[in-house]
């Protein structure tokens, strides 16, 4: 496992690619009121391959760094804030039946920003194996519900989104200092067990 390091780094082709998306992101709520449907799920599927697309460059190109992965966290806070008001501004009626399942998710994300807020003012970054697997749910799902054949693999997906954010305020739980990119809360456990491990080698050390 491989943890992005406490760089400064900000002019990278990954941040550059990020920060397009938090400024386009905004876009899809004018776009849904104009009911421009076409340019809409056309930009969304371009925002959500930016998604993918930053962070395979950092990795390819060793440009990952703390800086980017928190501005991968305020990108996607933007892009999910977005998409949740472009749906309202499209299918209002449609989104107040799954006002429930929405709320229930939103609130988990809440807690797992307020959580990692109070234990290390900062904002969580650990980009998940449940949060980026959750995408394969939630796409279909969106497209199966607002097509009017079924709104249940939305649900499944709210429900995913809520366990993923929960394994998040988990890891916050167990960490011992902030890290990025912490795939799982067996990650969180080892990196601590390494942080321990080096501890009582420097102990040692110190006492002879």
């Amino acid at each position: 496992m491989t943890i992005a390091p406490e760089t400064d780094r900000w002019l990278t082709a990954p941040n550059v690619i990020t920060t397009s998306r938090i400024v386009g992101s905004p876009a899809l709520v004018p776009l849904a009121i104009a009911q421009q449907m076409t340019w809409l799920a056309a930009l969304a599927i371009f925002l959500v391959f930016t998604e993918w697309l930053d962070g395979y460059l950092a990795r390819r190109s060793h440009a990952t760094s703390a800086v980017g992965a928190r501005l991968d966290t305020v990108a996607d806070a933007v892009f999910y804030s977005s998409v949740l008001l472009a749906l309202i501004a499209y299918q209002p009626d449609l989104v107040a039946t799954e006002k429930y399942w929405m709320l229930v998710a939103i609130t988990s994300y809440a807690l797992n920003w307020l959580a990692c807020l109070i234990k290390f003012r900062r904002l969580p970054s650990y980009h998940t194996w449940a949060a980026k697997g959750v995408w394969l749910i939630i796409i279909p799902g969106t497209a199966l519900w607002l097509a009017g054949i079924t709104p249940w693999l939305v649900r499944l997906s709210m429900v995913c989104v809520t366990l993923a954010n929960t394994e998040a305020i988990l890891i916050t739980w167990v960490l011992r200092e902030c890290r990025v990119d912490v795939p799982s809360l067996w990650h969180a456990r080892k990196i601590n067990w390494r942080v321990a491990a080096d501890e009582h080698v420097a102990m040692r050390q110190e006492n002879g």
